[in-house]
């Protein structure tokens, strides 16, 4: 048996002692207790019944089918199990005390309530949250900005994960158009466009290629687009297909900055927008270099725009797997524009502050980061990958970042 397995059997063995434990409560309570249990357990053997019907239904042609049937099927069934979790640790403490019979009656209504929600939320995430796009507008101070480039307006968007999406393309028509409304100097895509292949991406060339600014639509590529996550044959067959990824975005008239660089001129102010590789971890290759994407980046003649997946190398010690360096990347390059997180999918706000889970993966997981005059602005993505959902206030992002020159004060 594969180790893998355990923690699935582990959590299936459990689930199904919390239903034999609802069962048998249900069966004692006072108030309607065959109409109690019957409704449990026929709730419990419809997840079943909807999961194994879902999973041996054939689907519409799509290139990611196995993969978006998985993460559906997941998700259904912690929507069942997730609520009834929160509804027994809710109505446990007045199980455990020797409470009176309204205080019990009462915890048993909120409790129920509670696990209501839970599943109301959730289902809202998924069929109603993943399409509310929202525009984030992040204004930026810089003292070693030109101020030729004073006022230059960029769009970022990151993680769109189209594998996800099947065969629709009504919603990345939207966010295109949302894009090009904001009138761009330059858009930028900081990476994971596709799951694992480059077919999932090829419905939706027609759509990308409307995006449209002066300076052009640059990307680099993330972890996924790396198609290490697809169980290739032959080692060819992978650099095949990430040859393709790579020139249906060149179609499509996007710049790929795949440790490259580009200059943006205005009058005799010149600005470097660098793009490395994904950072990233297994089974993604670390193949980011700052030297070879940009050799001048040690200089100070040019103020520096570097785009990175992963927010993690912004404050890396050692930004090569098999060469230590002395800087930091926060330390060299004036902003970094990276996604990602997708802020795990789940966020709230709560008095004004950002409440995430992907904090315990990155400290920079959201929105704008400072270290001394230089920025770290991290995307929370478009797409989803994993779950089929974004909870809470973790909707759609589009980043309009305007750069401004910091005025110098004048000493008296």
């Amino acid at each position: 048996m594969s180790l893998k397995l355990l923690p699935l059997i582990a959590l299936v063995i459990v689930n199904l002692l919390l239903d034999q434990w609802l069962y048998r409560y249900l069966r004692r309570s006072k108030h309607l207790p065959r109409l109690k249990s019957v409704a449990h357990g026929v709730l419990s053997v419809l997840l079943m019944v909807v999961i194994l019907v879902a999973a041996a239904i054939p689907y519409r042609d799509c290139p990611n089918v196995e993969f978006r049937r998985a993460m559906w099927l997941l998700y259904i069934y912690y929507t069942f199990y997730v609520p009834r979790y929160v509804a027994a640790l809710a109505w446990l403490p007045t199980h455990l005390k020797r409470s009176g019979k309204r205080t019990r009656h009462a915890g048993q209504v909120v409790a129920t309530l509670l696990g209501i929600a839970v599943f109301a939320f959730m289902w809202w995430g998924a069929l109603v949250s993943p399409y509310q796009v929202k525009v984030e507008r992040v204004n930026m101070e810089f003292e070693n900005l030109p101020p030729e480039f004073d006022g230059y307006r960029i769009v970022q968007f990151s993680d769109t994960h189209l594998g996800s999406y099947c065969d629709t393309t009504r919603f990345i028509s939207t966010c295109v158009d949302t894009i090009n409304s904001l009138k761009p100097d330059m858009i930028c895509f900081t990476g994971d466009l596709v799951n694992r292949r480059t077919v999932e991406a090829k419905l939706y060339k027609k759509d990308l290629s409307r995006l449209h600014a002066p300076d052009g639509v640059i990307s680099i590529l993330g972890n996924h687009d790396e198609t290490s996550y697809f169980n290739w044959s032959f080692v060819y067959q992978r650099q095949r297909d990430l040859n393709q990824f790579i020139d249906l975005q060149r179609k499509m008239g996007w710049t790929v900055l795949n440790n490259d660089h580009i200059i943006l001129r205005r009058d005799s102010s010149e600005v470097a927008v660098v793009g490395t590789r994904c950072y990233g971890e297994w089974p993604s290759p670390r193949k980011h270099n700052l030297d070879v994407a940009y050799p001048d980046y040690d200089s100070g003649k040019r103020f520096i725009i570097l785009l990175q997946h992963d927010p993690r190398q912004w404050k890396l010690d050692k930004a090569y797997k098999d060469k230590e360096i002395d800087f930091r990347v926060c330390d060299k390059v004036d902003l970094m524009l990276a996604g990602h997180t997708h802020a795990m999918q789940c966020m709230f706000n709560v008095f004004g502050y950002k409440i995430s889970p992907a904090v315990f993966q990155t400290k920079e997981w959201g929105g704008l980061y400072s270290e001394g005059d230089h920025k770290l602005y991290v995307n929370i993505g478009i797409g989803m990958v994993g779950m089929p959902a974004r909870l809470g206030s973790a909707t759609p992002e589009i980043t309009l970042i305007t750069l401004h020159t910091k005025k110098k004060k004048n000493n008296p």
